[in-house]
């Protein structure tokens, strides 16, 4: 036996030093493994109400450098993926949420534009809404059924339920393309600062 013994400390820094280096793509996806569901339970106690807009940023300040920007951009991305043509208030608070992390011209560019899409389909839907109205009432008259007591559940009505779906496949597409844009545009963002 030639040689010193060597400690136990010794002998793992040598296991150690054979085995393979991650690569920054295996230490992104480690970290985004690691922290990016926490900023997606942070997205979702911002959409439920339960984390107010003003703190917001010190929540997301909790987590420092590579983390902080693993889970701003996990807190982003769900944001972008709340914004929803039928769900009106979940997306004006999703946009908040976005708002509140990154402020440039292409951001109120496409808060317009999403303003636009939003407002055109809930104007669509309010004028298909009423005809149908009017189409179940006239059937309901037919049947000879009437009054001032007779409230019209129109999520129950199977014609109203194909017209807005149509109208959601009309819409979509178009959100779908701005959401796109702006997922793309965060990533960016975030990855720049």
């Amino acid at each position: 036996m030639s040689g010193k013994v060597k400690s136990t400390i010794e002998l793992a820094m040598e296991k150690a030093a054979k085995l393979p280096r991650l690569t920054e793509e295996e230490l992104r996806q480690q970290k985004e493994k690691e922290f990016g569901p926490r900023g997606r339970a942070i997205a979702g106690r911002f959409l439920a109400g339960d984390l107010a807009d003003e703190d917001l940023d010190s929540e997301l300040s909790r987590y420092p450098d590579e983390q902080g920007e693993v889970v701003r951009g996990a807190f982003l991305e769900s944001m972008c993926e709340a914004i929803d043509i039928g769900e009106a208030e979940a997306t004006a608070r999703a946009f908040e949420g976005i708002e509140t992390l990154v402020r440039d011209d292409r951001l109120e560019e496409t808060s317009s534009r999403l303003r636009g899409i939003l407002q055109d389909f809930q104007e669509q839907r309010q004028r298909e809404l009423a005809r149908a109205e009017q189409a179940e009432a006239v059937i309901l008259r037919e049947l000879g059924v009437s009054g001032s007591g007779i409230r019209l559940n129109m999520e129950q009505s199977q014609g109203w339920r194909e017209k807005r779906s149509e109208l959601l496949a009309r819409f979509r597409p178009k959100l779908d393309e701005l959401k796109r844009e702006l997922g793309d545009h965060l990533r960016r963002v975030t990855s720049a600062g």
